[in-house]
């Protein structure tokens, strides 16, 4: 095993309990690694991928692109997480389905995919953590079909809202612009400028440059309901 690696192992198993079982030997196989992920960094949907990466710190955001051209989030790998769209094509052999951009700088344990389908075939423990996390995705992803599908775009931005700003602690504002939640929502940016200046007009929201802040909680809620 390098010396680079086992420095980290310790942490990784913190983050990650389910490669606890792994001996020596499997962590001593050519081609595991820890990477430094830069930001902007994008590994682009249709792709065969080399390495099954679990994030050790940093944030990955994961989106599809129209054919027109519009993105859409699809979800967010953070620390102690990995993307179940990449095992899946990992274990089905498959192109990769999605869009993986790193939004924040941070590292992540780089397995080599035949590594990564033996871990998963020989330990039981660490296959239920791959198994568990496509099924949480599974059920963030059919939320996201039901919000597309069944509320009105007010609804949608309503719910963004409220679910980011309560990653912000205590803060009532969020900082972001009108373009970066209509790649958010996968919607054109004159649908949410519209949508957001008539939530301002009825005093639920106060908008400046490259911000949002939520002035009437309830009267949101209302909406995502």
């Amino acid at each position: 095993m390098n010396s680079h690696l086992s420095e980290h192992i310790p942490r990784i198993i913190s983050l990650f309990p389910s490669l606890a079982d792994m001996t020596e030997q499997d962590w001593s196989r050519d081609g595991i690694k820890v990477i430094y992920l830069e930001p902007n960094y994008t590994i682009k949907e249709g792709r065969f991928l080399e390495y099954a990466f679990l994030i050790l710190d940093g944030t990955v955001r994961m989106y599809k692109i129209s054919p027109g051209g519009r993105e859409i989030t699809l979800y967010r790998i953070h620390s102690g997480e990995c993307c179940p769209l990449m095992t899946s094509c990992i274990l089905g052999e498959t192109e990769y389905e999605a869009t993986a951009h790193v939004e924040t700088a941070g590292s992540a344990l780089a397995i080599p995919v035949d590594i990564f389908r033996d871990w998963t075939d020989r330990y039981r423990i660490f296959r239920q953590f791959i198994l568990t996390s496509l099924a949480r995705r599974i059920i963030s992803m059919s939320s996201l079909l039901d919000s597309i599908n069944f509320k009105s775009i007010r609804g949608r931005i309503s719910e963004f809202l409220i679910q980011r700003v309560g990653h912000c602690g205590n803060s009532d504002t969020l900082h972001i612009t009108h373009e970066s939640l209509s790649v958010e929502l996968g919607t054109a940016r004159e649908v949410i400028s519209r949508s957001l200046k008539e939530l301002e007009k009825e005093e639920i929201i106060t908008l400046s440059r490259g911000k949002i802040t939520i002035r009437d909680r309830k009267a949101l809620e209302r909406y995502v309901e």
